[in-house]
């Protein structure tokens, strides 16, 4: 899984009587966001202060961070940050929900309403793939700091936090420390990546730098994004008319064996 599948899965909440997605029009660009996570910690992108540079252009395993990969290559001229996020398609959600069909962690049933537009409805969910994830944030969140965790964990964790997401992963009355501590981690200064950590002393310099690269690599990507979020919460120019209401139907019964505790049951239809 890539880190938006990831995410994508963490937005789906497992219900008594339906299954939801979570963030709404937060979540696509969050998604967007997340691939350029992904590539700039596997050093194929940099997030300059004008521009995304690409540092090496070769294949990478997964088809669609290559398929992005490519486009950020052909673009010219560069695109910035700022661009690259406010042009991210309404399917872009849509696109990796199918992704987690052909993994297998959800089933959905597509059906078009008596207007004709497209919609969805989550039949299942993989719960067991999701509580794994969501130990994976545990690690982050409960540490009280960042030091024992992957680069990965650590953006997956501030993408949640960024996206709305911290609701649908940590519910209810039960979530409500680690609400707050999920806040707090990406609020300071204590997204340091583990890589230091883990380097022999040899390699300091370079572990140093390493670590520096991804926390700024975060910390540009959810600062974007709190920027992109404001402007269409507050009816900002430059986004109001691009959103999108949405294609998720307020059906989807959860079925059988798929609404049983942990963090995802939330027992609230408002989710």
């Amino acid at each position: 899984m890539t880190t938006g599948d990831e995410l994508l899965l963490l937005a789906i909440v497992p219900g008594r009587r339906r299954i939801r997605i979570r963030a709404g029009d937060r979540l696509r660009f969050a998604l967007r966001a997340s691939e350029l996570a992904d590539l700039g910690l596997a050093g194929r992108i940099t997030l300059g202060p004008r521009r995304i540079e690409v540092m090496d252009p070769r294949r990478v395993e997964d088809r669609r961070l290559n398929n992005v990969l490519h486009s950020l290559g052909a673009t010219a001229p560069p695109p910035s940050l700022k661009d690259w996020l406010r042009r991210t398609p309404r399917s872009l959600t849509t696109e990796y929900l199918s992704r987690l069909e052909d993994q297998r962690a959800v089933r959905v049933r597509r059906w078009r309403d008596p207007s004709g537009r497209k919609r969805h409805d989550i039949l299942s969910v993989d719960l067991p793939r999701r509580q794994a994830l969501l130990a994976r944030l545990d690690s982050v969140v409960r540490s009280g700091s960042a030091t024992s965790a992957a680069d990965r964990d650590l953006t997956l964790a501030a993408l949640v936090q960024a996206a709305g997401l911290a609701p649908a992963a940590y519910p209810g009355l039960r979530g409500i420390t680690d609400r707050r501590r999920l806040a707090a981690l990406t609020a300071t200064g204590l997204l340091a990546p583990a890589t230091a950590r883990a380097a022999p002393a040899a390699d300091e310099e370079l572990a140093e730098a390493l670590t520096t690269g991804a926390d700024a690599l975060t910390r540009q990507l959810i600062g974007e994004l709190s920027d992109l979020y404001a402007d269409f919460t507050t009816g900002g120019h430059g986004l109001g008319h691009d959103l999108d209401p949405g294609s998720w139907s307020e059906g989807g019964a959860g079925g059988s064996g798929h609404h049983g505790g942990g963090h995802g049951d939330s027992g609230h239809s408002g989710w």
